[in-house]
């Protein structure tokens, strides 16, 4: 099992000192903070195999310091994907064991037609992630079909569960079905129309830990489990495990 979407924060405030943001929502950053290890001991109880570390913007925003040497310390359980500045740090970051890189478009659509980032992350082999809402879907859309060469896994399904179908077309754009989306309906309901659209093998668990953290981490793996637990066991490989895997080839 792949946890896709999780965010540590390091207790060393000196080495790793933390840049919170100002907006509304980053109150996680000082109310919930977890770092590496305790996020693998809450792995580990909860049968959770392998996660991506997801740069936390709120925390540190383009100092993706801790998420990288976390990664080199315990690279048999961690990815990770980076928010940069400057497209061309990515060339250090990819060297350093980093296999994403993030837009992080909540503000405004513009990270998304970053073409300098897009080049170099089909360059280095890099998957993309984005960070969007619902009223830049179009600008998502728009940016993903102009790069069919380039995966991205959107966050959150675009915190639009209800219409990201339209967007099923694109065929390099996957989601992470976080407790944000099985939170909006049925779980297994919810996943159930997704795989309609989109096809299972395009569907990926991430748990938003620990900026959601209204609940345990059991909790948050449990949901999912809960939410394909009728599908197939093909299925229900692909969605908590198997399409992480092909995404993040190095946690294989």
């Amino acid at each position: 099992m792949v946890d896709t979407h999780a965010h540590v924060i390091s207790d060393d405030l000196e080495r790793y000192p933390l840049q919170v943001a100002d907006y509304p929502g980053a109150e996680w950053v000082r109310q919930a903070p977890v770092t590496a290890e305790e996020l693998l001991a809450e792995m580990a109880a909860a049968d959770v195999d392998r996660a991506v570390l997801v740069q936390a913007q709120g925390a540190y925003g383009a100092d993706n310091s801790y998420i990288v040497d976390a990664r080199a310390a315990h690279p048999e359980r961690f990815g990770a994907v980076a928010i940069v500045d400057d497209p061309s740090e990515l060339d250090g970051l990819a060297r350093a064991g980093v296999g994403g890189v993030r837009f992080f478009a909540v503000a405004t659509a513009g990270p998304l037609h970053e073409e300098a980032t897009w080049d170099r992350a089909r360059r280095l082999g890099l998957r993309v992630s984005a960070a969007t809402v619902p009223e830049y879907l179009p600008a998502l859309g728009d940016a993903v079909a102009a790069h069919p060469d380039v995966v991205l896994a959107l966050d959150h399904c675009g915190f639009a569960p209800e219409t990201i179908g339209d967007y099923a077309r694109l065929a390099n754009l996957f989601l992470k079905v976080t407790p944000q989306v099985l939170d909006a309906g049925d779980p297994a309901a919810v996943l159930e129309r997704l795989a309609e659209q989109f096809g299972i093998d395009r569907l990926m668990w991430g748990s938003d830990y620990s900026q959601t953290h209204d609940r345990p981490y059991a909790e948050l793996a449990d949901q999912a489990r809960v939410a394909c637990a009728a599908m197939s066991p093909r299925e229900q490989a692909q969605f908590l495990g198997n399409t992480a895997l092909g995404l993040w080839p190095e946690l294989a």
